[in-house]
């Protein structure tokens, strides 16, 4: 039979005994304790660093067996230890929690540190569940088991005498704190050897200790729980059995946004690695929320089929109170040999930095079109406008004044066109390009080269061109955020302007009934019309640049949500009040003509009539002076 085999059936026979002995009727076997594996818990620290640190300290220990999977162990504290070194073979409470692994075989988790002063020699124990029965000493180990053994108390301490017909038992110097075990009775702890034959001990239980009684061969049974020829025991942590799964990031103190009205869901899977048996469904997880009043925090928990733990954190923003909150999912029953015990999310209820809005144009252009300035339709109409150098649109009084600071493709070493009226040139202001000689000074990125931003109007080269005129024009919005792209709908409201004061534009959307209670409270407050963006259209019906800014109202979301888009108006007719001009300047003439005819006519002047004979006595006089100079000669 191997050792291994050995071990076992040792076992087996001393829980026979020790629960017979207590009135048990049933009997223990090793296949009734949890079978010990490798941990494979997510976040075991022993995956990656190798074994745990070892938390035993150098002294004895000495096990008592007090039920069927409880078990004490008691610290060895030597008479003579000098004071200042007790603490050192002592438990303490960085031992709650732990796992007492013996040299051969066995563990037990401890459940309770208990701190006394008796028994004697005793100044610590440790209360432990047994998860797998301890490996006992064999014949070969010591010798002494071959033979009864007779216990006598003397004084405080209790002699162990071995049967002196059995020639090969003996005690030997090896046998020094090894601890003999008797069913139902207290265990002793040996602390020296008289002779051959006999030994000291003392009881971890006195009061439970036999005196003047003799144990049979195989009724008796030695751990070696010792140290004087190296440590036999150790304490580690005990192995991690779960795994903790959480579904939104691989990151676990991660921080998460919640815009107003808006709410986010975390998910926290608990996986047990339990063997055996089925847990009962006691929650696994603890939330703490570190500010209830900031957010509605709803949670929904439940145990799958797989006897995993799911609970789902629900967390809104429903008051217009801006802030952060800690939340804290702790797994009390991890150990610290997991990675992840807990899990410490903060919710903000603010914008995100990531969260921003953004205007769909109805034409997609190719980045590498805007690059090069063309990109024709199917009718050979090309969408890009390269804009003139030191640009600037038109304002309500034409053309040839324009009236806005802003420039566009700006360079301060060329001329600055649509110069010429007064009101002009008390316009119009550099911004990237202030206090600089030429363009290449202004250092325009390539983002400001085709940012809409009115910031950098000085950089911005090409724009989206489009023919005149502009009807339903979709004005499409969405917010781009780290969960997505979602399309900017009620309750949000907006604002639509014109940056550089133009006119000839008019939007349309539509009203529902609630969107009309709100626009009628807000834009007194605002002190501007205000649209609902979903289904909003443009229509313009001048030409050249138009530059609009979109922005949300305040009161339906924390951030500063402002979009800026451009559109060029080409191939326009004369503006306005070209084609009254030209038509009233030609009913001028036609009825100055018709005004002249008439009284000609009236007055009988024959215009056609007096031109002819004015021509023919030209003619006349011309040839008689030709005549004259040829007598002449």
């Amino acid at each position: 039979m191997g050792r291994h085999g050995a071990v076992g059936n040792v076992t087996e026979r001393i829980f026979t005994l020790f629960y017979d002995h207590l009135g048990f009727l049933h009997k223990l076997t090793p296949g009734h304790f949890e079978a010990s594996g490798p941990p494979t818990a997510f976040g075991n620290s022993r995956n990656l660093f190798g074994q745990p640190p070892d938390m035993g300290f150098e002294t004895a220990l000495a096990p008592q067996h007090t039920s069927l999977d409880e078990i004490i162990f008691f610290a060895y504290v030597p008479e003579n230890e000098p004071q200042e070194t007790i603490y050192s073979k002592k438990f303490n409470n960085i031992h709650y929690g732990k796992v007492i692994h013996s040299g051969k075989t066995g563990r037990a988790h401890i459940r309770k540190v208990l701190q006394h002063t008796i028994p004697k020699g005793f100044l610590s124990s440790v209360i432990a569940e047994m998860k797998e029965p301890f490996g006992l000493e064999e014949v070969n180990e010591s010798s002494c088991l071959s033979s009864s053994l007779l216990i006598n108390k003397a004084g405080n301490v209790y002699k162990l005498t071995l049967d002196s017909q059995v020639v090969q038992a003996l005690f030997e110097n090896t046998d020094i704190e090894k601890t003999v075990v008797l069913p139902g009775y207290s265990s002793f702890l040996i602390t020296s050897i008289l002779d051959n034959k006999n030994a000291l001990a003392i009881a971890t239980m006195p009061e439970n200790a036999p005196n003047n009684m003799t144990f049979l061969k195989n009724t008796w049974f030695l751990y070696n729980f010792g140290q004087r020829n190296g440590r036999t025991w150790k304490i580690h942590s005990k192995p991690c059995n779960y795994w903790f799964q959480y579904d939104d990031s691989p990151s676990l103190n991660i921080v998460k946004y919640i815009d107003l009205g808006n709410s986010h869901v975390l998910k926290v899977k608990v996986i047990r690695n339990s063997k055996g048996f089925r847990m009962l469904e006691i929650p696994l997880l603890t939330v703490f929320v570190g500010n209830p009043n900031l957010l509605e925090v709803k949670a929904e928990a439940a145990f799958d089929d797989t006897d995993s733990y799911l609970i789902a954190i629900s967390a809104a923003s429903k008051v217009l109170h801006q802030g952060s909150t800690s939340m804290a999912f702790i797994m009390w029953s991890a150990s610290v040999e997991c990675f992840v015990t807990t899990m410490v999310p903060t919710l903000k209820s603010s914008c995100s930095y990531l969260r921003s809005m953004h205007h769909i144009p109805s034409k997609f252009i190719p980045s590498e079109d805007w690059i090069s300035g063309v990109h024709k339709d199917s009718q050979g109409f090309n969408l890009i406008k390269t804009l003139p150098i030191n640009y600037r649109p038109p304002s309500n009084m034409g053309i040839a004044i324009p009236l806005t600071d802003n420039f566009y493709h700006a360079d301060p070493s060329k001329p600055i066109p649509r110069n010429l009226f007064h009101l002009s040139k008390k316009t119009g202001k550099f911004k990237q390009c202030a206090n600089v000689s030429t363009r290449e000074e202004c250092n325009c990125t390539k983002h400001q080269k085709f940012s809409h931003a009115v910031a950098f109007s000085d950089c911005r080269e090409k724009v989206p061109r489009f023919k005149f005129p502009i009807t339903q024009y979709p004005v499409s919005l969405e917010i781009i955020n780290e969960d997505g792209r979602v399309p900017l709908e009620s309750p949000y409201l907006v604002t639509v302007t014109e940056v550089n004061m133009r006119q000839n534009w008019k939007l349309k959307h539509t009203v529902p009934e609630k969107i009309k209670k709100m626009k009628k409270f807000v834009e007194p407050i605002v002190g501007a019309a205000v649209y609902n963006p979903s289904g909003l259209n443009l229509s313009i019906k001048g030409s050249e640049l138009f530059h609009f800014r979109v922005t949300v109202i305040s009161g339906v979301t924390f951030c500063n949500f402002i979009e800026e888009f451009q559109i060029y108006v080409d191939e326009a007719p004369l503006p306005f009040p070209g084609h009254t001009l030209i038509a009233v300047a030609t009913a001028v003439v036609l009825g100055g003509l018709i005004f002249m005819a008439f009284m000609f006519q009236l007055h009988g002047i024959h215009p056609w009539k007096t031109f002819q004979n004015w021509i023919r006595s030209k003619q006349a006089k011309l040839s008689s002076i030709t005549l004259s100079e040829l007598i002449r000669r």
